[in-house]
């Protein structure tokens, strides 16, 4: 790898690791901190900065775009929006459905025992949460099941990177790492879609598609510091394998605080806190 190369991917780690340390405190500050911040020149210029590595960061799968799996993806989309019409959830399950096989092809997913395992039990069960539990007016949204079904799928994958990330500082074993590694490029790929839908969620529902929501901040946040991590492991490979490892356990270490803290204790207040 060229020094330029390497110069750029350092940058773009950098980058990545300030604007993840911004949100953190923006979320422990509060959405007006944080609309103030990034409202700011500063925070426009961080903006753009993330803008750049993100479309330089899409050149390196430009492959994906020559995979069979987008017609999956279209019929599923179609179905959503069919669904939309007729208000027919078989049609919107069966949308679902065929989206997220569309996605997996995708993005080259090649599911184990464990995965399918996961993905089914939690599709069923966040199916059967919208369709039997009682949920307040925004929540009944057709956006319901693939941002709560994305967002959790990628938590479980970086579950499982973390425990192999911790497995590889006890034993050693490289090929434990590369796995983790693995693991944490799947939960990435369904991390960016569950933020993406509940964007466009969050703009049918309450009218803006970003609010700055302490939830929102902090999903940014780990989104951000997984993102420097495939920098980095992108550029070194597996010369740094403990700095690897501790890098996906400290990221998932944000998720378990995210949920526990954000979601469900009082310390931060915002649309998706649900402590009494």
């Amino acid at each position: 790898m060229d020094r330029l190369k390497q110069l750029c991917l350092i940058t773009g780690t950098v980058l990545l690791m300030s604007l993840a340390v911004l949100c953190i405190i923006g979320a422990v500050m509060g959405a007006d901190w944080s609309k103030w911040f990034f409202a700011a020149s500063a925070g426009k210029w961080l903006w753009v900065c993330i803008s750049l590595l993100i479309i330089a960061g899409m050149s390196q799968f430009s492959q994906i775009y020559t995979a069979q799996w987008p017609l999956a993806v279209y019929v599923g989309a179609l179905l959503v929006l069919a669904a939309g019409v007729t208000n027919c959830p078989c049609t919107l399950y069966a949308g679902y459905i065929i989206g997220c096989v569309g996605l997996f092809g995708l993005f080259r997913f090649k599911p184990d025992k464990f995965d399918i395992a996961a993905i089914v039990v939690l599709l069923i069960a966040t199916v059967l949460v919208f369709s039997f539990v009682s949920l307040p007016l925004q929540l009944k949204s057709v956006f319901f099941i693939p941002h709560v079904f994305a967002c959790f799928l990628s938590y479980i994958f970086f579950a499982r990177a973390s425990f192999l990330a911790a497995k590889y500082l006890f034993g050693k074993n490289p090929l434990t790492e590369e796995t983790a590694y693995r693991l944490v490029c799947k939960g990435f790929s369904f991390l960016t879609a569950g933020i993406a839908i509940g964007s466009i969620w969050a703009a049918f529902a309450w009218g803006d598609w970003w609010g700055w929501d302490p939830k929102e901040t902090f999903s940014l946040a780990i989104w951000l510091v997984f993102a420097a991590f495939l920098h980095f492991r992108y550029l070194y490979k597996q010369k740094f394998l403990r700095l690897n490892s501790i890098w996906i356990i400290f990221g998932f270490i944000l998720i378990i605080l995210s949920v526990l803290l954000v979601n469900f204790a009082k310390i931060f207040a915002g649309l998706h806190s649900h402590s009494s």
